[in-house]
């Protein structure tokens, strides 16, 4: 305990060294380097507009429609893509975009508590909402969800303990399993949970993301669904 708290009292000290800093910045500036509204608008326009462009630029968008082809056509896929391939930020955005939203939310699982809070930050950023309203994150003690919410992520805990109340993931219209590879007791769980909800509800779409390894083995599990490979 003793530790805990005098790391937390480094913690607040460095804050109020950063809040005095910018306080004397401020001052020195005396009021010349603040914006104008104008002047906030458009370089909030600008980094905007750059979102959209880095969105753009990430290897899933060159493959976004076949992806789109694939996902209406299987229940099941299994998509193999390379750290960076955006897979994990946009394959969301683009089932809420092709309408998978309007009749349930779409589910993201991720390994750790802190990928699925960080990535969350970021979809938010892209999507110009706040956490916790059109996108959030549930971690163990923690859900940064609210009735708007149409794209969560999780841990695979989190959502595993969501098909003991609900076993057909009825408020779901799509989960996707990302990274499966890095699997735990939880991912191994879920896969039969998550087959035995394909099986029930013909609406339903469960993805896969996996390293290119295991793709098969995982094809192979939910009954040789396709790999849809991001270049």
């Amino acid at each position: 305990g003793a530790a805990k708290s005098r790391k937390q009292e480094e913690l607040d000290e460095d804050e109020g060294v950063m809040e005095a800093r910018i306080e004397e910045q401020l001052a020195k500036g005396g009021g010349e380097g603040t914006m104008t509204t104008k002047q906030e608008a458009s370089s909030a326009f600008a980094k905007s507009k750059s979102l959209q462009e880095q969105r753009e630029f990430l290897p899933v968008f060159d493959v976004k429609d076949e992806l789109e082809s694939v996902i209406r056509e299987n229940q099941i896929v299994v998509v193999v893509g390379e750290t960076g391939s955006g897979k994990t930020t946009q394959m969301t955005q683009y089932m809420h975009e092709w309408g998978f939203t309007r009749h349930g939310r779409v589910g993201c699982t991720q390994p750790r508590r802190v990928a699925a809070m960080s990535v969350a930050q970021r979809v938010a950023e892209e999507m110009e909402c706040a956490v916790g309203t059109k996108c959030g994150y549930a971690i163990r003690f923690e859900d940064m969800t609210s009735a708007e919410t149409v794209i969560k992520y999780m841990t695979d805990g989190v959502l595993l303990r969501e098909t003991l109340r609900d076993d057909d993931l009825d408020s779901y219209s799509c989960v996707i399993m990302d990274e499966a590879h890095e699997r735990s007791l939880h991912t191994d769980v879920l896969f039969g949970v998550l087959r035995g909800v394909v099986a029930r509800r013909r609406d339903f779409r469960l993805i896969v993301t996996s390293a290119t390894l295991n793709a098969s083995k995982f094809a192979q599990f939910f009954g040789s669904a396709p790999i849809f490979l991001i270049p």
